[in-house]
């Protein structure tokens, strides 16, 4: 995805620098869409919200990355998830107007934003089909394998996945709490599936 994205928005588009503080919030869900952002530096976590008030994390977001791009694509008027700060962010914003005419005054730039807004979608409807899965450790290790896309490698047919965020933050994407993601953790550690050192988490198998 990084590839794709880091490549989809060019050209002479008017842009302005941002820099979050962590915990900071770009936008919240619901609120107009006005502008689309590019990653420069730091995390940016994606999320909605339940009926119940409780946080569910649907992608976390690094450098070379975009933000609302496929919301804007899709033709909404607002944004479909809030974005909060996980670390110092250093960011470009664009007005949609400049993102949707170099859209369609260019048809390199089109094929490009199309690629980069597919494969955004299908991060983002694998993230939900495993998030629908009931068995905890599965969902555990499927999401952190799907994290390793962005955030690991693999060494002697092991997986290293070196996350920029606390246990916490983990948690709430794999929509457990804090304390049920450490118990299982404990139970993989056990059964030899997976080491925990700090952030990182090493998956003993490739999957």
């Amino acid at each position: 995805m990084k590839k794709n994205c880091a490549n989809c928005i060019y050209g002479n588009i008017h842009s302005q620098e941002i820099v979050l503080e962590d915990k900071a919030i770009l936008f919240l869900e619901g609120q107009s869409l006005k502008h689309v952002y590019s990653i420069n530096q730091g995390y940016i976590k994606m999320s909605k919200y339940t009926e119940n008030g409780d946080e569910y994390i649907i992608g976390v977001l690094g450098p070379g990355d975009y933000i609302a791009l496929l919301a804007l694509l899709q033709n909404k008027e607002t944004y479909i998830a809030s974005a909060t700060a996980l670390s110092k962010v250093e960011l470009r914003s664009m007005e949609k107007n400049e993102v949707l005419k170099a859209y369609q005054s260019n048809q390199k730039f089109k094929e490009m934003c199309l690629n980069c807004a597919i494969t955004r979608s299908n991060l983002f409807h694998n993230q939900l089909s495993i998030s629908a899965n009931t068995d905890i450790k599965e969902k555990i290790i499927l999401i952190l394998s799907n994290l390793a896309n962005k955030f690991g490698y693999i060494n002697n047919k092991k997986m290293y996945i070196d996350l920029p965020f606390s246990k916490t933050v983990l948690a709430n994407i794999i929509n457990v709490r804090r304390e049920t993601l450490s118990r299982y953790l404990s139970v993989l550690q056990n059964e030899k599936i997976l080491s925990v050192n700090k952030n990182q988490y090493i998956l003993h198998y490739v999957i």
